[in-house]
């Protein structure tokens, strides 16, 4: 993704709303992960997808949570987050890999490997599968979120409903209004339940039980969370 792009969008109105209720989703999430994964004081855990941003109150907000819990954390990221060193000095910092290259990490060398709103960045159906699938490599559990498709508002846009839409159509629409950048399938690409579970059956198979739950905010399920352990693990 171009780093001369607002991501957060941060001018926009909505903005802090939205970040005080992706903490309180994301906190939900991770006692999820904690609860449902039996994740432990020791473990090892890699962030795969974190942000360079330190302006937002929500982002990267998990890492400290899992240090805090007692695990090693490792962050991973196609972004340069070398800076990050400052903020966590605790957690080890891989090498950018950039998007859709291998992870910088050895088969099975992480307990977990967590995924916070990086699958409906990662391009087309083929390219979220083999995310995935390179979560899977590196770890025996999984711990993955992405925004639900079907939340009335598109938290990246800021606009409701239109995404409700064929995605050709949603894509249109963005176009037009301005959002050409999040009208690429590269740059965005929302799922619903139904897709990511299917998607993690694609990348998973029978070597993983697969679970996706749901979290809810401003009324509807707005965060999807994808959580998978490796059998006889």
């Amino acid at each position: 993704m171009n780093q001369g792009i607002d991501y957060f969008n941060r001018g926009h109105w909505l903005t802090g709303i939205q970040e005080r209720l992706s903490v309180e989703a994301r906190r939900k999430m991770f006692d999820l992960a904690m609860n449902k994964l039996d994740l432990r004081a020791g473990e090892s855990i890699i962030d795969i997808g974190s942000t360079p941003d330190v302006e937002r109150i929500d982002s990267n907000c998990m890492i400290p949570w899992f240090h805090e819990a007692g695990l090693t954390v490792a962050l991973s990221s196609p972004e340069d987050i070398s800076s990050l060193s400052q903020v966590f000095p605790f957690a080890k910092i891989l090498s950018p890999n950039g998007f859709h290259r291998p992870i910088l990490a050895k088969e099975c060398e992480f307990d977990v490997a967590t995924s916070s709103a990086v699958l409906e960045h990662c391009g087309s159906t083929n390219l979220q599968v083999e995310h995935i699938r390179e979560c899977a490599r590196v770890a025996s559990k999984i711990f993955l979120t992405t925004p639900n498709r079907w939340h009335w508002l598109e938290f990246h846009t800021k606009l409701p409903l239109i995404h409700w839409l064929p995605k050709s159509w949603h894509r249109f629409l963005l176009n037009i209004v301005g959002l050409s950048f999040w009208a690429k399938e590269d740059n965005l690409n929302l799922l619903g339940r139904a897709e990511l579970l299917n998607l993690a059956k694609q990348a998973l198979g029978d070597n993983f039980s697969i679970r996706v739950e749901t979290i809810w905010a401003l009324g509807m399920p707005s965060n999807l969370v994808l959580l998978a352990r490796r059998i006889n693990d």
